[in-house]
C-alpha cells in the first residue's frame, strides 16, 4: 500500500503547499476541514520537544483523533537505529521492528531525531528520519531532523500572510549568537520556503556560518522559478526595507564536530543580536524566530515584547498547520 511522507517542504510542490496552507487558514477561520475520529498518531521523541509535542496532541484531539507519545530511551526501549550491527550494547530495540510494529498501531508516525553533531555529511544523510519512512507502513512526518524542521517551515509560511508578505516581498534571516552550536533545520526550511513562497530572502550570516552550499543551491532554483531571490551576505544594510526579520542561531560547518574550534567563531560574533536598532532600518518589520528563543542573547526584551514581534502569532500557527497536514495525510480534506 502506497503512502505519503512529509519531510521537508520540498515533498510538495509551491501549489501544493500553497493548497496546505489556504486550508490551515481556513481552520483557523473556523472551518470545518475534516475529523479524524478512530484515527492514531504516534509521536517518536529521540530529542526534547514543547511546541510540536503539544500542537501535534491538541490538533489531533480538536479533529477527534488520539495521540500516544513516546520518548526513547525513557518511556520506551532504547532504540538501535543503524543497520547492520551486533546488538550488544544498551540498546534492545531496533528501528526496522520499533516501525513496523508501530505501523499495526497507530495511522501515522511523527519522528523527531536530531543530528549527532560529529560529521555533517552523517547528518546530512538523516538516517533515523529516513529508517522510520523507509520502515514504516503508515505516513511519517518530519517532526524536526537534522537537516529539516518542515512543519515550522509550514507555521513561517502561514504566518507571512497574515503578516501581508507576497510573492516578491523582502525577508532577512539573520544568523544571531548563542552560547553553543545549534541545528540546522530550522534555517535550511525557512530558506527553502521562503524560496516556494516566492519571497526575495536575504541569509545575513558571518563568513564562517554559510548553510550547506547544495541545500542552499537548490533553493535559489525554487526561487528562481517562484519568481523570488536568494542572496547572502554579511552586511547588516541589507535589513533596509526588510518585512521580516527572522533570527535564528546555528552552528558552523567549517568546524562541525569539533566543538572548540566552533565555540570560538562563534566568540567572535556575540554582537550579533537583533535589537531595537536593527528592526528600525526595516519597513516596520515584523519579528519572527522559531522558539525557545534567548533573551537578551539572540534578541534584545524591547524587541521581543514590542508589537512588531510575531513569535506567539508564529508559534500559535504550528497548530493550524499540522492540522491541515494531519488531514491531508490521515484523512480526507475537502
Amino acid at each position: 500500500m502506497s503512502k505519503s511522507d512529509f519531510l521537508s517542504t520540498g515533498d510538495l510542490s509551491p501549489a501544493a503547499l500553497g493548497q496546505l496552507v489556504d486550508l490551515a487558514a481556513r481552520l483557523k477561520a473556523g472551518e470545518d476541514g475534516g475529523r479524524l475520529e478512530g484515527k492514531t498518531l504516534g509521536l517518536v521523541f529521540f530529542n526534547p520537544s514543547l511546541r510540536t509535542r503539544v500542537s501535534f496532541a491538541v490538533a489531533m484531539r480538536q479533529l477527534g483523533g488520539h495521540v500516544t507519545n513516546l520518548d526513547v530511551g525513557q518511556a520506551t526501549w532504547a532504540i538501535e537505529t543503524r543497520d547492520g550491527v551486533v546488538m550488544d550494547g544498551d540498546r534492545p530495540e531496533h528501528l526496522r521492528e520499533a516501525a513496523a510494529v508501530l505501523s499495526r498501531y497507530v495511522d501515522g508516525l511523527g519522528v523527531r531525531a536530531f543530528g549527532q553533531g560529529q560529521c555533517w555529511m552523517d547528518d546530512r544523510a538523516d538516517s533515523v528520519l529516513q529508517g522510520f519512512a523507509r520502515h514504516a507502513a503508515v505516513p511519517v512526518i518530519n517532526l524536526e531532523s537534522a537537516v529539516w524542521h518542515p512543519c515550522q517551515a509550514l507555521a513561517d509560511i502561514l504566518t507571512w500572510r497574515e503578516l501581508g508578505l507576497k510573492r516578491g516581498s523582502p525577508i532577512v534571516l539573520t544568523w544571531t549568537y548563542h552560547p553553543r552550536a545549534l541545528p540546522m533545520a530550522v534555517p535550511n526550511s525557512v530558506v527553502l520556503a521562503a524560496a516556494q513562497f516566492g519571497a526575495r530572502m536575504t541569509v545575513l550570516r558571518p563568513p564562517e556560518f554559510a548553510l550547506d552550499r547544495e541545500l542552499v543551491t537548490q533553493a535559489g532554483a525554487v526561487a528562481d522559478r517562484t519568481g523570488g531571490s536568494l542572496v547572502e551576505t554579511h552586511d547588516r544594510n541589507c535589513l533596509a526595507g526588510a518585512r521580516v526579520v527572522y533570527a535564528k542561531s546555528w552552528g558552523s560547518l567549517q568546524a562541525y564536530g569539533t566543538p572548540e574550534t566552533e565555540a570560538a567563531l562563534r566568540g567572535r560574533y556575540q554582537d550579533w543580536k537583533v535589537t531595537q536598532e536593527w528592526m528600525n532600518r526595516t519597513n516596520e518589520g515584523a519579528f519572527m524566530h522559531c522558539l525557545p528563543v534567548r533573551r537578551n542573547v539572540v534578541v534584545s526584551d524591547e524587541v521581543l515584547d514590542s508589537a512588531a514581534s510575531a513569535i506567539v502569532q508564529q508559534a500559535e500557527n504550528r497548530l493550524h498547520v499540522q492540522k491541515a497536514l494531519l488531514l491531508k495525510l490521515l484523512g480526507v480534506s475537502p
